[in-house]
């Protein structure tokens, strides 16, 4: 039986970094209560069928799906299928009403760890690239589960490729669209995808049409030179303008090339759009149900972004994952561990404050300290 001291915390979105803060929160000892609004846990990546995670391609089954039995074999409270509808925080509790189709269900918590996610941005809004009006151009997403499924083939026809292309930055790094930010994980998904591609069929040819190449850290020389020296990955540098029709059912990127700084017009076969993250609508939700700041590009604004990048400025709420912007998987889960201890050891020390008598500071800075 959980004593009833154990700090009650909820962890809201089951994905990377809600996995790993429930599992940490629970080994620590908390009652912790898991929501969910997917039937299953595993969050985007999962739902989305990604295939293998870069820099070490290894599949997200081997990521993920230990962290989800964990979860699901332990004590942990899972509410799947089921959404935050109400929030009240005060006086150092937490009042949350669940709803799901089984009706509503309220519950009181100590803290809160935000670990919502992010959403893909819609490549219908970059109308020139054709999405959704050629069937050859696909989303980074979509060509993800063709991965995933070992099911390469164009969905105009059915048949194989024989030439791929990808466009980065669609919908970051663009003021057009009004999304300023790095993706940072665009480039390297990328290239992991290319280089797929090319282990399993080498006899088709790749290109990928970027700004400037961002994989930083050990993804450099485990992706990126990689790719160009072993797979032969073709990497052009420039921006490509509009996409047309070609001849027998082809696609035309019409770009300019900066490095030669001359246009060109290529045909592929298929053209993978790398889009952009933003928050997810489940984010900007429970951010304003919890009262929590928002930083100028949409997601949550941590307390101190460098020194405090789980805090938030309402005490009790945690923050992890990409709640807080782009990042890779494996940031993600460190997140939330990180986001576990510091719930857990609020909790502990504001019940502490309150047992001796001793006031209570209203900033949430000083249970940073």
């Amino acid at each position: 039986m959980i004593c009833l001291a154990s700090p009650r915390i909820l962890v809201i979105g089951g994905g990377p970094a809600g996995l790993s803060a429930s599992i940490d929160l629970f080994e620590a000892g908390a009652d912790v209560v898991l929501v969910e609004k997917e039937d299953v846990l595993g969050g985007t990546p999962k739902k989305l069928h990604y295939s293998l995670i870069a820099p070490d391609l290894k599949p997200v089954e081997e990521v993920l799906d230990p962290l989800i039995r964990q979860v699901e074999s332990s004590a942990v409270t899972k509410k799947l299928g089921t959404v935050v509808s109400a929030i009240e925080n005060g006086n150092g509790h937490v009042n949350v009403t669940f709803t799901s189709n089984g009706g509503k269900e309220e519950a009181v918590f100590d803290a809160v760890i935000l670990a919502t996610g992010f959403t893909h941005w819609d490549p219908h809004k970059k109308y020139e690239y054709g999405y959704g009006v050629y069937p050859d151009v696909i989303d980074f997403k979509d060509f993800e589960k063709m991965l995933s499924d070992d099911n390469l083939a164009r969905p105009s026809n059915g048949k194989m490729p024989a030439r791929i292309g990808w466009l980065l930055c669609v919908g970051s790094r663009d003021r057009q669209v009004g999304k300023f930010y790095c993706c940072r994980v665009g480039c390297a998904v990328s290239i992991k995808q290319a280089m797929e591609v090319k282990k399993k069929h080498p006899e088709i040819d790749t290109y990928i049409y970027y700004m400037d190449i961002r994989t930083y850290g050990f993804w450099e020389d485990q992706l990126y030179w990689k790719a160009m020296e072993d797979l032969n990955v073709k990497f052009i540098r420039g921006r490509i303008g509009a996409i047309s029709k070609g001849d027998e059912g082809s696609l035309v990127a019409m770009a300019e090339d900066t490095i030669l700084q001359r246009p060109s017009e290529v045909p592929f076969d298929m053209l993978v759009l790398t889009t952009g993250m933003e928050a997810s609508q489940g984010t900007v939700e429970m951010a304003k149900l919890l009262g929590l700041e928002m930083e100028e590009h949409g997601f949550v604004r941590p307390l101190e972004a460098d020194s405090l990048p789980v805090h938030t400025t309402v005490e009790n709420v945690f923050v992890a994952g990409t709640a807080t912007g782009p990042k890779a998987i494996p940031d993600a889960i460190t997140e939330g561990s990180a986001a576990a201890i510091k719930a857990f050891n609020y909790v502990r020390r504001s019940r502490g404050k309150k047992a001796t008598g001793r006031s209570m500071k209203k900033d949430a800075r000083a249970y940073a300290e």
